[in-house]
């Protein structure tokens, strides 16, 4: 089970986006909200002060916190606060590895170029490096709010092990979500599926689909828990692509997704693709490593 949760937070209404969905979806998780100091950078500094940059930073990073806790309590939790100094995303991997994180949930964006986002390529470079499973919210506060989560949860699928991790992850994690099984059938020519219909390219294409339908029979066979109720689609096209298209299009509220697939020669929908869509994808999405029972 997912016990301990590390959520960053920043001052951007993402990384707060972040804490609320953190919060209610790992309800009996220990949440701990942890702030970076930069203090190569003069994000903070507020001109005509007589504080330090140094006390500057410290006070402002402690400000961020308490909202942070004040944010929990709003929900009726409490969580752990920790500042820290160093570069971010690599804090942020040191902290997961030394105290035991379960999973990692950050915003997407954090505050604008002007002061240097904390939040935005330091949650690429987090997703990359970490050996948890993470969850990227793109999305302000505001925005998550009105999703009534788990909500609608697409779980693409390729046949890997790490893709039916993400699967089980989300049946057992979020087992009243109305869950859709996803596959994205990669064509190997450029020509688009209606117009190959009578050609030679047809059996291609048949070939393709038995193999995605496949995919998806074995997918749902896996689900061992009578009580959750899964749906199956099959569409054709580039498989991020597809991802984010059919998830925005369907209103999902979330995507669940492997982190590592197959090996390239089999069109992997899970490894460079999952950072992908966690990079373009407007919903929030969890990157699921490994396998265990509803854990990270």
């Amino acid at each position: 089970m997912t016990t301990t949760v590390l959520v960053p937070v920043d001052r951007s209404s993402q990384s707060i986006a972040g804490l609320v969905y953190a919060l209610v979806s790992f309800p009996d998780a220990t949440v701990t909200a942890l702030h970076v100091l930069d203090s190569q950078y003069d994000a903070y500094a507020e001109v005509g002060s007589p504080e330090s940059h140094d006390e500057q930073v410290q006070r402002a990073g402690e400000r961020i916190l308490d909202r942070a806790a004040e944010v929990a309590t709003d929900h009726g939790r409490s969580i752990e606060t920790v500042l820290e100094s160093g570069i971010p995303h690599r804090t942020i991997v040191e902290y997961t590895v030394e105290h035991d994180i379960n999973h990692v949930v950050m915003g997407s964006h954090g505050e604008s170029p002007i002061v240097r986002p904390f939040l935005g390529h330091v949650s690429e470079a987090v997703v990359r490096r970490t050996p948890v499973s993470t969850t990227i919210v793109p999305e302000s506060r505001t925005e998550l709010q009105k999703r009534d989560l788990p909500g609608r949860v697409l779980v693409p699928v390729d046949g890997s092990e790490q893709s039916l991790a993400a699967l089980e992850y989300a049946t057992s994690r979020f087992s009243d979500a109305r869950i859709t099984i996803f596959h994205a059938v990669a064509l190997p020519f450029e020509y688009e599926r209606d117009t190959v219909d009578g050609t030679y390219l047809d059996q291609v294409v048949d070939n393709l689909s038995s193999r995605g339908d496949a995919i998806l029979d074995a997918a749902e066979q896996s689900v061992d828990d009578d009580d959750v109720v899964v749906e199956t689609n099959l569409e054709f096209g580039d498989p991020s692509r597809c991802i984010v298209d059919y998830a925005g299009d369907n209103e999902f509220d979330q995507i669940i997704m492997g982190s590592h697939g197959r090996s390239l020669p089999t069109r992997i929908i899970t490894g460079s693709v999952a950072e992908t869509v966690s990079r373009r994808s407007t919903i929030p999405t969890t990157l699921v490593r490994g396998r265990a029972n509803g854990s990270s």
